[in-house]
């Protein structure tokens, strides 16, 4: 069975710590986190140096499933009140737990997102550690504390942003945005965060990963995952309505949180061709070998008037397989012949059986000349002209492909599809 690892949610995009690190550091070089302080409230002065941040996504205040995050920075300087000054020892750390806080934002027109770390956040904890204790550390806290939520950037430690442009609307995430951890209690470095937003069902998804299959391979470092219920109804769908001359409603979506869903034929679409042939059932769903497959049925008649007595029935298969050319991702096509059958109504083999024993004498000499000359001819016709020229191309017009917006700072370097469609993405830190 395909695998869904979203967890109801329509978009996901995953990180390891280890990655999120090196970012950190990057943002740090390029001045999004202070490195050289010096400021001053109530008759006290903190003029000092913090250093290269890092971030652990499992700190003692969070449950793994909530958006609670830390950076611990190495810190150093002088504190100075009442007349004294006091030296921050080496090796003195700032540990800072807050929640993490995304916003949408439009630069020059274009939309974008922007992740922060909220330093002005009810849940924020600031702590200053020295070794030996010094009584003046509460002070130097609350400095600290004070410089950061007050005087820097407004309390916001920014850690990049992305840019959306060309990315297509219905795998943009819209509405509420949460964040979940994925924890690697074996190697730390590897615990994941999760960025999660909804685009289709209108209510939110489960933000537990801990209990499912890893979300990142061990030789990945991060991932955008796109729900198959995404693909199939919000991509896929439209796009088949409109080459079927049908609508939606003709449709049934059904699945669930942690199964794949189905996007299903439920009512019968005439399809424009040689024997009138009509479209009587569609399944559509992502199958074990990452593809999404349709598996259709149609009916045609070899002679349109005698479509009460003689028909062909012809089921077949579609497959669309995810591929990555460049920083293109598309869904390449495969549409195999189907097989079809001929079929009689009661009345249809009366009139046969008839006419065959008056010519050859026996209704088993009818039976055979039908199956040994018409059928043949009849099914390899009707074949032709529903599951290639009709339905292949149908569905064939429906696949889709987009470019990667992000290919320069972020390129993409697989697609998958193993339930839900998985873009492994490697960001140029």
């Amino acid at each position: 069975m395909a695998t869904v690892m979203t967890q109801g949610w329509d978009l996901v995009a995953v990180a390891t710590q280890s990655l999120l690190n090196e970012l950190i550091g990057a943002a740090y070089n390029d001045n999004l986190f202070p490195s050289n302080v010096n400021t001053s409230s109530g008759g006290i002065t903190f003029d000092g140096s913090f250093g290269t941040p890092t971030t652990n996504l499992t700190p003692p205040q969070s449950s793994g499933t909530s958006s609670m995050a830390s950076i611990e920075v190495p810190i150093s300087g002088t504190l100075t009140f009442s007349g004294a000054s006091h030296v921050i020892p080496d090796g003195s750390t700032l540990l800072i737990i807050s929640n993490l806080q995304y916003l949408s934002v439009t630069l020059d027109g274009t939309d974008a997102v922007r992740l922060y770390l909220d330093f002005t956040s009810q849940y924020a904890i600031f702590s200053v550690s020295v070794n030996p204790p010094q009584g003046w550390v509460a002070v130097l806290n609350g400095m600290v504390e004070y410089y950061l939520q007050q005087v820097y950037k407004g309390g916001s430690y920014y850690l990049g942003t992305v840019n959306l442009e060309g990315v297509p609307a219905a795998v943009q995430p819209v509405g509420s945005i949460y964040f979940a951890i994925q924890a690697n209690t074996s190697n730390p470095d590897s615990n994941i965060l999760a960025l999660v937003a909804n685009t289709s069902t209108g209510s939110a998804g489960s933000l537990n990963f801990m209990g499912g299959p890893a979300l990142l391979p061990s030789d990945q470092n991060a991932a955008m995952y796109i729900s198959n219920r995404c693909i199939l109804n919000n991509m896929l769908l439209p796009v088949l309505a409109t080459q079927l001359n049908t609508t939606a409603s003709s449709f049934t979506v059904t699945g669930s949180s942690s199964t794949p869903y189905n996007v299903s034929l439920n009512t019968s679409v005439n399809l424009d061709g040689e024997y009138n042939p009509k479209l009587t059932s569609m399944n559509n769903y992502v199958n074990n070998n990452g593809q999404i497959q349709s598996d259709y049925g149609a009916v045609g008649y070899p002679v349109s008037a005698f479509s009460s007595l003689i028909w062909i029935n012809v089921s077949g298969h579609i497959y669309l397989t995810p591929g990555l050319s460049g920083q293109t991702i598309s869904f390449n096509v495969d549409a195999p012949s189907g097989s079809g059958s001929a079929a009689l109504s009661p009345g249809g083999w009366a009139i046969v059986g008839a006419l065959i024993i008056a010519t050859f004498g026996t209704l088993g000499a009818c039976v055979a000349a039908v199956v040994a000359i018409v059928v043949p001819i009849v099914v390899t016709q009707l074949k032709f002209n529903i599951s290639l020229s009709q339905v292949g191309a149908n569905i064939g017009s429906a696949s889709t492909s987009f470019n990667w917006p992000a290919a320069s700072i972020a390129p993409l370097t697989g697609v998958t599809l193993p339930g839900d469609l998985i873009l492994y993405i490697d960001p140029q830190v």
